[in-house]
C-alpha cells in the first residue's frame, strides 16, 4: 500500500519549487541586463519584483490544481524514475479543495499588495504595466475556466513565455522604463529551450494525458509531431543565439551560452531514441532536459553579470 503524503508535502509539490527557482533565475537574467548596460539597480524594487513573479506562479499553480480537482496531477518523482517505477502523481483528492483556493487567493492578494507598494514607490511605468498585465492574464487564462488554456494545448507555451520572456522583462522594466533590444536577444532562445524541456518531460505522461484528456501539447499534437517540435526547438534556440551575434550581440555574452549545446544534443538523442522504439529512460531524459535549460539560463545570467 502506497504511503499517503502529508498535507505539507502535497502543497509543496503543487507549488512546483523547481518552477519557482526557474522563475527566479530568469528574473535574475533581467537584472543582469540592467547591470550589463551600466544602469543603477534599485534593490528594494528588485526584491519586490522577484516576490511578485513568485506569487504569480503560485497563484497559477494552485488555481490550476483547484480546477483540476479531484483528478491527479502528473508530478514526476526523480528517484522513482531511476528505479524504473511507474510515473508518479499528486493525488489532489487527498487534500481539501478549499485549501487550494485559499492558497491561490492569498498568493493573488500578496501579488496585488506588492504591485500597490511598487506603485507607491513610483516603480511602475507604462511598459511595466503592460508586462505585468500580460503575465497576470496569461496565468489566469491558463488555469481558470472558461478559457483554461492549459487544457487546450497552450499550457507549455504560456509557461515558457511567462518564465523566459515576461519575468526578465518585469525585472528590467522595474529599473528602466525603456524596452531594450537586449531583452529579446537574451530571452527568445531560452523560450524555445524551455518549451522543448516541457515537451520532453511530458512524454512520460502521454498515456495518462490521452486517457484523461488533460489537453497537453503532446496529446494535441501527437507524440511524433511533439518530438519533432522538441528537436527543432532546441536547435532553433541555439541558432537564435548565433543569429543575434550577427545582429551585433556581443560575442563575449554569447559564447558561454553555447557551452550548454552538448546537453541539448544529448536531449535530442534521447528523444530520438524513444521515437525509434528504444526503451525510454525517463530519468535520463528529464535530467538532460532540465539541465539543458538550467545550464543555458545560468550561463546567460553569469555572462551578463560578469561583463
Amino acid at each position: 500500500m502506497e504511503k499517503k503524503e502529508s498535507l505539507l508535502v502535497t502543497i509543496v509539490r503543487i507549488a512546483q519549487p523547481f518552477l519557482l527557482l526557474g522563475g527566479l533565475l530568469t528574473y535574475a537574467l533581467g537584472l543582469g541586463i540592467v547591470h550589463f548596460l551600466g544602469l543603477n539597480i534599485n534593490w528594494l524594487n528588485a526584491v519586490l519584483g522577484s516576490t511578485l513573479v513568485i506569487f504569480i506562479l503560485l497563484a497559477k499553480n494552485f488555481l490550476s490544481a483547484f480546477f483540476t480537482f479531484p483528478e491527479d496531477l502528473p508530478a514526476a518523482n526523480f528517484s522513482k524514475e531511476i528505479k524504473g517505477e511507474e510515473p508518479d502523481f499528486i493525488h489532489l483528492k487527498e487534500i481539501q479543495r478549499n485549501i487550494l483556493l485559499q492558497i491561490a487567493l492569498v498568493a493573488l492578494g500578496v501579488a496585488a499588495g506588492v504591485i500597490f507598494v511598487l506603485t507607491i514607490r513610483k516603480a511602475i511605468n507604462i511598459s511595466e504595466i503592460m508586462a505585468l498585465g500580460i503575465a497576470v492574464l496569461l496565468a489566469y487564462g491558463a488555469a481558470v475556466p472558461p478559457l483554461r488554456l492549459e487544457r487546450r494545448g497552450y499550457g507549455e507555451l504560456i509557461e515558457a513565455v511567462l518564465v523566459c520572456n515576461l519575468f526578465p522583462a518585469i525585472a528590467f522594466l522595474l529599473q528602466d522604463a525603456t524596452v531594450h533590444p537586449l531583452l529579446g536577444m537574451m530571452t527568445f532562445s531560452l523560450t524555445f529551450v524551455y518549451l522543448a524541456m516541457k515537451v520532453a518531460v511530458s512524454l512520460e505522461y502521454f498515456a495518462f494525458d490521452l486517457k484523461h484528456a488533460t489537453g497537453s501539447m503532446v496529446v494535441l499534437m501527437g507524440w511524433q509531431h511533439a518530438m519533432t517540435l522538441h528537436n527543432l526547438s532546441i536547435l532553433l534556440g541555439f541558432l537564435l543565439v548565433g543569429g543575434f551575434v550577427l545582429l551585433k550581440l556581443s560575442w563575449a555574452l554569447a559564447w558561454p551560452i553555447f557551452l550548454a549545446l552538448p546537453l541539448g544534443i544529448l536531449e535530442i538523442i534521447l528523444v530520438q531514441r524513444i521515437a525509434d522504439g528504444a526503451k525510454p529512460r525517463w530519468w535520463m531524459l528529464r535530467l538532460a532536459a532540465v539541465s539543458t535549460f538550467a545550464v543555458m539560463a545560468y550561463l546567460t545570467v553569469l555572462s551578463l553579470w560578469t561583463h
